[in-house]
């Protein structure tokens, strides 16, 4: 706006020095031709006064009448520029545009000095008279006016600039704040999910109803409904658990109690007849077998509950040393073990891994017949450790097989039905998968995958 503007006043200041020269123009050449150069100089006087009458409201600087060999007729200055000698300019600059001013043949608008309080802006209208070339009139006008003019704009407009950023700052917080409130409270309600934190969420105030109040609605009616998803996942996991919790003491009281009721019945006959010793021998056995029984139900849920706490970590290179300890169970019995573990030497893994691998192991022992055979197999996929522990024993029926992993379901004649129980909830704790393929006749494979927590430094 400021350079627009100063071109402007530039062009306007121009038109007026062309016009003071036209008007010394129309009666110079007359002038010239009787050699008058009184009425030439008070022409040139004239237009510069600053009196009543003047022609112009800007400061004329400089202004003259060069004949066609650049002698001067008349000047505004005549003490510095004397009539009949030839016109010398001041500098460079000025010998420039005198020539410039000598080679004009048509009305012309010479300027000098840019966006500066120094500058001009100059008329040369040419003399002529029956189409000969008398001289020319020359009228330079300062800029100074212009220049506080336009500085003056330029202050206002800068002003005006700064005002208007700094009300569209206002505005622009205000906005944004309005708008960007919003849409801050449900990113963190869309974090507070992702951390699973909804009931936690306050409902977003809708206070306009444009799209950032409808999408405010929406998003309150979406995080209301998830917050009751997780409330009621949390109720059912709490019934899941008590449900658990009902079985496992249902079981314990049902497996316990049965022994049990046979030791007080045999105690009660030895009390009844403290001396007679076929009953002592006979009795003492199955006193023996019971109470051994209710410690292996007990042992075994202990194990289970204390491995699914820990959080040992042990090498890989130790579940090699449950090999013996399978060799030792088989002992005398005509049973074969394919021990085959390739996973990486370096691997650390949890504890509880010892205690899948020997419960599985140790089910597969006493499953078994005569002449049978185990294949152990441990190896890693990426980050995954896969654990296949095979037999070729009487296999599952299909019907039972969802049965396998239940609290005190077994199939074995003197087993507890905790050990695939220990076993699930330990790869359950670890975040692993367990499947089990079997097939009446053909034996049980049970395919264990688990993740790999941890490497040693080489």
């Amino acid at each position: 706006m400021v350079v627009q503007d100063w071109k402007r006043f530039q062009n306007d200041l121009g038109e007026k020095a062309l016009l003071l020269s036209e008007s010394i123009s129309i009666t110079a050449p007359k002038a010239m031709l009787r050699k008058d150069y009184w009425s030439l100089y008070l022409s040139l006087k004239n237009m510069a006064s600053k009196g009543p009458g003047a022609r112009s409201e800007h400061e004329i600087i400089d202004a003259m009448i060069l004949d066609a060999e650049g002698l001067v007729q008349a000047h505004l200055h005549p003490a510095k520029h004397p009539i009949g000698l030839v016109f010398s300019p001041d500098n460079e600059a000025e010998k420039a545009i005198s020539s410039q001013a000598m080679g004009a043949r048509t009305p012309t608008v010479l300027s000098s000095g840019g966006f500066s309080q120094d500058g001009f802006q100059e008329g040369v209208v040419p003399l002529f008279s029956d189409q000969k070339y008398l001289g020319v009139v020359r009228v330079r006008l300062s800029v100074v006016s212009l220049f506080e003019k336009a500085k003056s704009t330029a202050v206002i407009v800068l002003l005006s600039i700064l005002l208007f950023v700094f009300i569209g700052s206002l505005l622009g917080t205000i906005v944004s704040r309005r708008v960007v409130g919003p849409l801050t409270a449900i990113t963190h309600g869309l974090e507070a999910v992702g951390r699973g934190e909804m009931t936690d969420f306050s409902p977003i105030p809708v206070k306009e109803g444009d799209e950032i109040g409808r999408l405010s609605v929406t998003f309150n009616q979406i995080m209301s409904e998830l917050a009751e998803k997780k409330m009621l996942e949390e109720e059912i996991a709490m019934s899941e658990k008590l449900v658990a919790l009902g079985r496992i003491t249902a079981g314990v009281a049902h497996e316990v109690n049965n022994p049990l009721a046979g030791l007080l019945n045999c105690i009660d006959t030895l009390r009844q007849h403290p001396n007679d010793k076929e009953l002592i021998d006979r009795y003492l056995p199955v006193i023996d077998q019971g109470l051994h029984r209710i410690k292996d139900i007990v042992h075994n849920l202990l194990v289970g509950l204390k491995n699914e706490d820990s959080d040992e970590m042990i090498n890989i290179q130790q579940v090699d040393k449950l090999h013996d300890l399978i060799l030792a169970e088989i002992g005398e019995r005509d049973i074969k073990i394919y021990w085959n573990n390739t996973a990486d030497r370096d691997t650390c893994i949890p504890g509880k891994t010892e205690q899948i691998i020997c419960n599985l192991l140790k089910n597969a022992v006493e499953i078994i017949p005569e002449n049978g055979t185990i294949d152990f197999n441990m190896y890693q996929e990426g980050r995954r450790l896969v654990i296949k522990v095979s037999d070729n024993g009487p296999g599952v029926a299909s019907n039972i097989r969802n049965q396998l992993f239940d609290p005190f379901f077994t199939t074995k004649p003197n087993g507890t039905g905790l050990g695939l129980w220990v076993v699930y909830r330990l790869v359950q704790n670890m975040q692993g998968i367990i499947e089990v393929e079997s097939e009446l006749g053909k034996g049980t494979t049970f395919l264990i995958e688990l993740p790999v927590i941890n490497r040693q430094a080489a």
